[in-house]
């Protein structure tokens, strides 16, 4: 009989660790090659105009994420303790390296489950209309498993998609900038389509596919990215025909124009770089100032997004006349929906990134960013919006509590804003309460005294 070498040992674990991945992998397709229609498609249970103004949901980033990444190659765990720990190398390493070669994400789904569970006794407890979400629902919209995934803790071990709209925004992990099988899995799962708009009797809501200018994964060519653009986004200067959100925002005259869009335009995490990345897409400043100027004119009041893993709100003061300071466009940005939370910027980076507007001529501020696992609940009425963010604790003596409450109401050339109120220990920054801790308040007081002394912005051009 031959005995197995020591040296040999290695090898076969390699053999066996690439079987074993292979075969369980969670490969690339489509889901209707995949599943039956019952399993895979999410009902579309309201219509495209609703006869009264809605109360709403908005949360996103639930994707599930990597152990091998939040854990083994995390920095900080490697000045821990429990590095010495063999059973902490192989959970995290060994393990979560398998799980990341088979494509099959393994962190999270407590976290996730978590931030349903206390969305769905929300939307219970306020009736709401509808729930939406601001993107990066599956992990890697390409690969059906990851698919099964999302529908199978929210349609089959949970009702949450079978008794409550459900609206979609396109994340950058969905993969719809991929035409064989990342594009076809989101049409599948979702009857609605990449851009949209749904009204109300004060408001519209206006959803983009924003990987069409922040392209990721390089899947699309700068010239048709810019064609795109001009297509969906902003006409170019010699177009007779607007673009599609040129269109829609102009052809409603509405008290609330609300844009939803996956990538911030304005974030102070580590996603603030992408604007500046050449990596996904040419020009990508001068499209941002074209959008905010869009938004300036058309009366956009309110741009929710995710992309970055906590919740972020940022308020962009414009003066539409030049002088007074009478128009705000305030930034949501939703992101701790379950996926791994991103880490706050320090005191350091908030300046720097501010500047960094500054330089663009932007009058950009900081209100609250919190590395926090939350959901936002939206009331729409004739005269104002009101956003309540409510962090998910876990704790089941109080599941939730309330980080800031925000009163956006309309405004015009003769109804100028002051956002340098008084700030009580409340911190309150213009219509904005932000009920935490008292760090907060110190950094948004010196924020907004800064911003008396900034040059004038008119808002993105």
């Amino acid at each position: 009989m031959h005995r197995i070498s020591s040296r040999s040992i290695p090898y076969f674990l390699l053999i066996l660790i690439f079987l074993v991945s292979h075969i369980t992998c969670a490969h690339k397709g489509l889901v209707v090659e995949k599943y039956p229609e019952k399993i895979y498609s999410v009902p579309k249970l309201m219509p495209d105009v609703l006869d009264k103004n809605p109360t709403f949901i908005i949360y996103g980033d639930s994707r599930p994420g990597w152990q091998l990444h939040e854990k083994f190659l995390n920095r900080k765990n490697w000045l821990s303790w429990r590095v010495v720990l063999f059973p902490y190398w192989l959970a995290t390493g060994a393990i979560g390296g398998i799980n990341r070669l088979r494509h099959t994400p393994d962190f999270g789904s407590k976290e996730n489950r978590m931030v349903r569970d206390a969305i769905y006794d929300e939307a219970k407890r306020s009736h709401v209309n509808f729930i939406l979400h601001a993107g990066d629902i599956a992990t890697d919209g390409r690969r059906p498993k990851h698919w099964k995934t999302f529908l199978h803790e929210n349609k089959i071990e949970h009702p949450l998609l079978e008794e409550f709209p459900y609206l979609p925004t396109v994340g950058n992990h969905e993969w719809a900038n991929d035409l064989t099988y990342g594009l076809f899995n989101y049409q599948a799962v979702f009857s609605y389509p990449q851009f949209y708009v749904v009204d109300f009797p004060d408001a519209a809501l206006f959803f983009v596919d924003s990987n069409v200018i922040i392209d990721g994964y390089r899947l699309i060519e700068n010239d048709k990215q810019d064609e795109l653009f001009q297509r969906w986004f902003i006409s170019g200067e010699e177009s007779d025909t607007p673009a599609w959100l040129e269109r829609e925002l102009a052809v409603r005259n509405k008290a609330f124009k609300i844009v939803v869009m996956h990538h911030p335009l304005i974030s102070f995490g580590k996603h603030h770089k992408d604007w500046t990345n050449r990596l996904y897409g040419e020009n990508l400043q001068i499209k941002r100032q074209k959008l905010l100027k869009l938004f300036r004119e058309q009366g956009v009041q309110i741009v929710m997004s995710g992309h970055e893993h906590l919740y972020e709100h940022n308020i962009l003061r414009c003066r539409l006349d030049g002088s007074k300071l009478n128009h705000e466009i305030h930034f949501i940005v939703s992101g701790g929906g379950g996926s791994p939370l991103h880490s706050q910027s320090d005191a350091k980076k908030l300046a720097k990134y501010r500047q960094n507007y500054r330089r663009e001529g932007l009058d950009v501020l900081s209100v609250i960013q919190e590395r926090i696992y939350h959901y936002c609940l939206v009331q729409i009425e004739h005269d104002r919006v009101t956003i309540e963010v409510f962090q998910v604790t876990g704790d089941p003596a109080q599941p939730v509590s309330l980080v800031e409450r925000i009163t956006v109401v309309p405004h015009t050339l003769d109804n100028p804003l002051d956002t340098t109120k008084q700030m009580s220990l409340r911190s309150r920054v213009g219509d904005s309460e932000v009920l935490r801790r008292p760090y907060l308040f110190r950094l948004s007081f010196l924020q907004a005294f800064s911003s008396v002394f900034v040059f004038p912005s008119h808002c993105g051009g």
